[in-house]
């Protein structure tokens, strides 16, 4: 009986959605920006059965980038891989360069029709969820085409989950922290196998022997990665203080779109603007394309990572400083994230700014604690990447 509910309200809130996605199809410059009809109708890659990776937007797609070039080197006779994100601004980019590796596409509408399409076309053979990407009907439709488990979740993170989500096509997780593990345990009432995994988003630096970067003569003093327009009076606030001081800024905005704000609040604030690559002692360099803050880290000194000057956002990647040996610091907030960064501020690894008034008096964290916590994290996720491994290899 209660899986018979669960069926029925699924349909209904599909058909809900549906209608709701027809009448926004209507509206060019909302399909344009969020690809809506592309995601309730395709078309779709073609070339499969594939094995589906599935992933929210950039981060968590160039994790599972890093994952697909694992699988291709590890798992024996690897299917030809699909790459879905949520976030349509990302897709050219992962395309370019998941090229050889992965085929990438828009995500399906979790719909009942543009899930039908989506099958119909590209016959998964089983789907790798990144994070906490459980929609419902993906789980739902993925448990139906199959009689076997074909549904992994990897790095995964768990607060709580849409109504009505259907655990039963799930083989195998691995969560974050165990906070998560514990949540997610609870939910899904033990019948996942789970385990501890880590942060995959360090799995292709761990894979590649989990070595901290040695810093060399930094040209950028501080770098702020993924900062949302939400942040604005925070970022002006640090980088007043880091320009009076003759420091050079470089600034990573969240979404491209969002450049042209923050030239003109940096303007309007009296702050000299150069357009990266060009970095300036004394002004603040605008990053207006994809794919750059590797490059950018490995010339900076000091990291500030964006989304968690905002108690409504996430907190982004605070991994990937830590690897390329940057200092790195974090804003009052760190949603989604709030176990990892407590332990690693605890430890003095990073560094929580709580006024940004006040960002250059802060202490500077220990390169040497991060170095101790990354290699912890490194055997987390190596022995959790094996036992995906194992489970692949018996689904596939």
């Amino acid at each position: 009986m209660d899986v018979n509910v669960s069926k029925i309200g699924r349909l209904a809130v599909g058909a809900a959605v549906e209608t709701v996605a027809g009448i926004l199809c209507k509206y060019p410059g909302l399909d344009a920006e969020y690809q809506i009809k592309r995601r309730v109708s395709g078309p779709w890659p073609k070339n499969g059965p594939y094995l589906w990776l599935h992933g929210a937007s950039l981060g968590e797609c160039r994790m599972l980038q890093g994952l697909a070039r694992a699988l291709k080197e590890d798992l024996p006779n690897c299917p030809p891989l699909l790459i879905t994100t949520q976030k349509a601004e990302a897709v050219s980019f992962l395309r370019d360069s998941c090229e050889g590796v992965a085929e990438v596409s828009i995500a399906p509408a979790d719909i009942p029709s543009a899930l039908e399409s989506f099958v119909g076309a590209t016959e998964p053979l089983g789907l790798i969820l990144a994070e906490n990407e459980l929609w419902p009907g993906y789980l739902s439709t993925l448990s139906r085409i199959s009689t076997r488990k074909n549904i992994a979740l990897v790095s995964g993170r768990y607060r709580r989950s849409f109504p009505l989500l259907f655990f039963s096509g799930m083989g195998f997780a691995c969560m974050q922290t165990f906070c998560d593990l514990g949540r997610f345990t609870r939910a899904s009432k033990g019948r996942v196998p789970s385990m501890l995994g880590g942060d995959w988003k360090l799995l292709d630096w761990a894979r590649k022997g989990g070595a901290v970067a040695a810093q060399g003569s930094p040209t950028v003093d501080v770098a702020f990665l993924s900062f949302h327009q939400e942040e604005q009076d925070a970022f002006l606030s640090m980088a007043k203080a880091c320009v009076q001081k003759g420091l050079s800024v470089v600034l990573v905005p969240r979404r491209l779109s969002e450049t042209v704000n923050f030239r003109s609040c940096l303007k309007e604030a009296g702050l000299p603007v150069v357009d990266y690559p060009s970095v300036q002692n004394g002004a603040v360099s605008l990053v207006s394309r994809f794919g750059a803050v590797r490059e950018i880290l490995g010339m900076s000194r000091a990291a500030v990572v964006g989304g968690s000057f905002s108690c409504k956002l996430g907190v982004h990647d605070f991994w990937e400083p830590l690897t390329l040996g940057v200092e790195t610091y974090v804003g009052p907030f760190a949603r989604g994230h709030e176990d990892f960064v407590s332990l690693l501020c605890q430890e003095k690894a990073v560094t929580q700014v709580r006024s940004a008034e006040d960002f250059l008096n802060y202490a500077r964290p220990s390169l040497e604690r991060a170095e101790a916590l990354l290699a912890a994290e490194k055997k987390k996720i190596l022995n959790s990447y094996s036992m995906l491994l194992k489970f692949l290899k018996e689904l596939l």
